[in-house]
């Protein structure tokens, strides 16, 4: 060990972990699977601790390979503040964005700021993917991506947030419906009495409505459940019943096509997006200059952290 641990053995062993398998760690590695496991039987011999366990054709990490893990992504967090100044030399000709958002951000960020990053530096590979709430903290807090722009996030500890606006959850209908024409704010009893399509539990929405549900004591029995805020909009407008998301999130509204009702529940009023990365996690140029970007968009309203 005087020459350190293995970065080989290392990798073998966390691709493995990520993938489940000895055989997936191979795919990803171009490898035969007898040298996986072989060198992560070296490695384990080399910490003297036993690292995963066979389950079926998988794998289960022990509790000894999570601190293993914690020290690959060590690892990789040291090599990425190399590259972070490596790429404040070149000026953002080159570089790597990954960004994870909720479904109804993209058209926004589409539409003056990952565009317009694209345009100006188009020697930086910009990778956009859409999630839920939780599952885009997690790909934050797991270095699977290096900005998050999500509605409804839990708060985690390993997570920093950059930027937030408030966004008001809404009852989205159509502009005939008896919701729409009375004049005063509904509650969420009075959305209770029509057909309602939900998210499916574990996104951000369908969280804030079981919260919002708890502190009216009333309960939305779904006649649609989709995982999609494209699907929710198209229930809508076909006239089948109501959803819930932000108005921003609905290009359907400005055009007057469908309407956003603001509550009266302080859950939906207080709904936030918000702009995070991981916390301590050294930020490429390319990655700072697309976060200012992302600030100064509609869904942050230009207003720095």
């Amino acid at each position: 060990m005087d020459g350190g641990l293995s970065a080989r053995r290392l990798q073998y062993f966390f691709e493995a972990v990520t993938t489940g398998s000895v055989r997936g760690a191979a795919e990803r590695l171009g490898v035969e699977p007898s040298i996986v496991s072989r060198q992560i039987q070296l490695l384990e011999k080399e910490l003297g601790v036993a690292l995963l366990e066979r389950k079926g054709r998988g794998i289960v990490p022990t509790d000894m390979a999570a601190i293993v893990m914690d020290h690959c992504r060590d690892r990789q967090a040291s090599e990425q503040a190399l590259r972070a100044r490596l790429d404040e030399v070149n000026g953002l000709q080159r570089g790597d964005i990954q960004i994870v958002a909720s479904e109804g951000f993209v058209d926004i960020l589409m539409s003056g700021a990952v565009d317009a990053f694209c345009r100006q530096h188009p020697g930086v590979r910009v990778s956009l993917r859409v999630a839920g709430a939780s599952d885009a903290v997690r790909a934050v807090v797991h270095d699977d991506a290096h900005i998050g722009v999500v509605f409804g996030a839990p708060a985690d500890p390993a997570i920093r947030v950059v930027d937030t606006r408030t966004h008001p959850l809404c009852v989205i209908a159509w502009p005939d419906h008896p919701l729409a024409r009375q004049r005063k704010r509904p509650a969420l009893r009075d959305v209770a009495k029509y057909p309602v399509a939900l998210m499916a539990p574990g996104f951000g929405l369908r969280q804030l409505i079981e919260m919002a549900e708890l502190s009216e004591n009333t309960v939305l029995a779904p006649s649609f459940i989709a995982n999609s805020v494209v699907t929710l909009k198209r229930y809508v407008e076909c006239r089948l019943g109501l959803a819930f998301t932000s108005a921003n999130s609905v290009e359907e509204v400005a055009r007057g096509e469908l309407v956003a009702l603001r509550t009266t529940n302080p859950i939906f009023e207080a709904a936030q997006s918000r702009l995070m990365v991981r916390a301590n996690r050294p930020l490429t140029g390319a990655v700072r200059a697309m976060l200012d970007r992302i600030q100064a968009s509609p869904l942050f309203g230009g207003g720095k952290a």
